[in-house]
């Protein structure tokens, strides 16, 4: 299977919204993709703690919906 076939990569469902990662979106400093990227750590896993909300577009997980892009409740 060749990288253009999809390894790694999901099937976009019929229906489903296409979502692309973008620092160009308001209050994306409080998302934990960017603490992520600057390795902050310590605050990622306080942020991801008894999550309650998952990020339809990374798959990470936080305790506040603030804290994603896309936001969808667990």
């Amino acid at each position: 299977m060749s990288k253009e076939e999809g390894l790694g990569m999901a099937e976009k469902k019929e229906g489903m919204q296409e979502y692309q990662l973008s620092d160009l979106h308001p209050d994306h400093e409080k998302h934990l993709c960017h603490i992520a990227s600057l390795r902050n750590m310590k605050t990622v896993g306080a942020l991801a703690k008894d999550a309650q909300y998952v990020c339809v577009i990374c798959g990470r997980a936080a305790k506040h919906p603030v804290n994603l892009c896309e936001p969808a409740k667990i």
